[in-house]
């Protein structure tokens, strides 16, 4: 079956479509054209732009893995670029592969092992208040923004707040591309302030770093300037678009992941109180469990460079091709009462007949997220550490809804009220 043959054609199911793209709520239009699929379904985006929505996880895997080397990142790097440049998200081929190589020391599990013990430090040191009213996001992105300067970048990011206010001002913008305007064709605009004074720092930590290279400090920077000095090595600019990829990338994931998991601890003290007397592997699985109701990323998009077939579907290339972590997880037929918030799903009978690639918070295939295991450490470091001393009062006049951007976070935040345990 070619996928020109498979649009989306009922009005009711396009009606429903579109009054969630004009809400925003990316969340109800994949459902909407999910709806009464098995395998996949193809849609109309109009423009004579097509996209085949994947459901099944063996083609995800066989698109995300197998085929890799025949399909390039979708569409929404267009919108990331002019921020991002040419760094690991955005490169493709040669190019890629070598800047990967070039980074993966860093999260090697010997470095991991040293960077626990600034995760759990950095936890330590918030600086909160008993009674203090706070955006939990912005904290979170506070913490983890402060995590990667230390660790993965070698560097003291003195005003982490203030940093990730100007990090705001250029995610807001560059990443509202992939969020309702996914399924359009408008670039969004650019905060060219917040953009350029980006630059400007991650430009001001290469300089540091380079005067400062006696000793090998195990951090991307120094793994990217040693590059830099090999025959054929990096350019500068490759040297810089990828300390700010990491910067960027490095902590917002796991900022959304923590937001999401206080979210869900909101009405769940028997949760937390797990947390405390269990620890791991059961911290792991309250954070398995947010990533799969809210997964860091909500859909990868592909491009076929070649006609392809996937399953029964035929794909011309140029086509784009989409599977969605957000759909996959909620799917009833691989997780049985899915919109449950069940952390034990993770550590019983169940987490066994979850099919391969139906859990995907983190990717998979040579484009699967270099970090994850950085992010699994610290996601469940940080959350140990805090619950046992914070807990945390959702404001209940807030109505925390996702907002699809790259990543999905809590739209308007997390305002909570802060509570030192005795």
């Amino acid at each position: 079956m070619r996928l020109t043959d498979r649009w989306i054609g009922r009005p009711r199911l396009l009606l429903r479509s579109r009054a969630g793209r004009r809400a925003g709520d990316m969340g109800r239009v994949l459902r909407d054209l999910a709806a009464g699929a098995d395998t996949g379904v193809g849609v109309r985006l109009g423009k004579g732009r097509r996209m085949l929505l994947l459901l099944d996880p063996a083609l995800v895997g066989e698109l995300l893995r197998e085929r890799a080397g025949d399909v390039t990142k979708g569409p929404g790097v267009r919108v990331t670029r002019p921020l991002l440049g040419d760094g690991l998200l955005t490169t493709e081929g040669e190019v890629h592969r070598r800047a990967r190589r070039l980074v993966a020391p860093a999260f090697s599990p010997r470095r991991l092992a040293g960077y626990v013990e600034q995760f759990a430090s950095s936890a330590a040191a918030v600086d909160w208040e008993d009674g203090q009213q706070v955006d939990l996001h912005a904290e979170m992105a506070g913490l983890t923004l402060d995590i990667v300067g230390r660790t993965l970048l070698g560097v003291d990011l003195a005003d982490a707040r203030g940093m990730r206010a100007t990090l705001e001002g250029a995610l807001t913008t560059f990443g509202s591309g992939t969020g309702p305007r996914m399924f359009g064709r408008q670039v969004p605009q650019r905060d060219p302030a917040a953009t350029a004074e980006i630059h400007r720092v991650v430009d001001e930590i290469i300089d540091g770093r380079r005067e400062h290279r006696s000793s090998d400090r195990g951090d991307v920077v120094s793994a990217l300037l040693d590059a830099a000095d090999e025959p054929d090595g990096l350019t500068p600019q490759e040297v810089h678009d990828n300390v700010i990829t990491l910067m960027m990338a490095g902590h917002e994931t796991t900022a959304n992941s923590l937001s999401w998991t206080f979210h869900l601890l909101g009405d769940r003290p028997d949760v937390v109180d797990r947390i405390r007397s269990d620890g791991e592997p059961y911290t792991r699985a309250v954070v398995a469990e947010a990533m799969r109701l809210y997964p860091p990323a909500w859909i990868m998009t592909r491009t076929p460079s070649v006609d392809m077939t996937l399953g029964r579907w035929d794909v011309p290339a140029g086509s784009t091709v989409a599977a969605s972590p957000l759909l996959l997880h909620h799917d009833a037929r691989w997780f049985p009462d899915p919109e449950r918030f069940d952390p034990d799903r993770w550590l019983d009978a169940r987490k066994d007949a979850v099919p391969r690639f139906a859990y995907l918070p983190f990717g998979t295939g040579p484009r699967a997220c270099i970090g994850e295991q950085f992010a699994w450490a610290e996601a469940t470091t940080i959350l140990g550490t805090l619950v046992d001393r914070w807990s945390a009062t959702p404001d209940p006049a807030h109505v925390v809804r996702p907002e699809y951007r790259v990543t999905m976070r809590p739209g308007g935040g997390l305002p909570v009220t802060l509570h030192e345990r005795g």
